[in-house]
């Protein structure tokens, strides 16, 4: 049986939700990352999953919070439907709005995320500013088309951030605790969208 993290389940008892997907793509964190604590920290909210094929499988949308996460992704795992990866941290429109409005450059890139048609994946990495932006989006608009992976690495405040995620109704992803940064987000999707692809396969070719 697989145990959750002191640490993770510091504000509150979480129950993760495992399956044989699940189950299969923290073994492979856990292998790519040799970090047992990374694995065992990572949250999956039930519909997760479920969400995130559908953006693989309608053409959606996998918004990084950064370029340095949106190259990590192995864009051969996510088929021939349209599926894109984008990331709008270095747009100049969008760095001209986070100085007019004087917030941060991650927050405007989270609205311009949001605005982009169809099933999205949010991928945050190194910006808890963004995981609020999108708490707050969502307390004044639907988001049943969104997903969130949350991994950002940090202390107190961010660990809260990640909390708050998870306590929302918002279909997330979250690497509990202190754990987190960017190479470790990149071997959560990574992972993730390999057992999707693996899925896939073997729904095409049935033994």
């Amino acid at each position: 049986m697989r145990k959750t993290s002191i640490e993770g389940n510091r504000h509150r008892n979480v129950i993760p939700y495992i399956n044989q997907d699940v189950s299969e793509i923290l073994d492979e964190i856990e292998r790519e990352t040799n970090d047992r604590a990374l694995m065992q920290s990572i949250y999956f909210g039930p519909t997760a999953l479920t969400q995130i094929k559908r953006v693989i499988e309608t053409g959606g949308s996998i918004i990084a919070d950064t370029s340095l996460l949106a190259n990590g992704v192995d864009e051969t795992l996510i088929g021939n439907n349209g599926c894109k990866v984008l990331c709008f941290i270095d747009d100049a429109q969008v760095n001209m709005v986070a100085q007019q409005r004087r917030i941060t450059r991650a927050e405007v890139a989270v609205d311009y995320g949001l605005q982009v048609p169809g099933p999205k994946l949010m991928l945050i990495g190194s910006a808890p500013a963004a995981i609020n932006r999108i708490i707050i989006r969502r307390q004044h608009e639907p988001m049943s088309d969104v997903c969130v992976l949350a991994a950002p690495t940090g202390f107190a405040s961010v660990i809260q951030m990640k909390e708050r995620l998870m306590e929302s109704d918002l279909c997330c992803i979250v690497a509990r605790g202190k754990k987190g940064g960017v190479p470790a987000t990149i071997a959560i999707i990574n992972a993730i969208l390999r057992q999707i692809s693996k899925g896939n396969d073997q729904s095409v070719y049935p033994l």
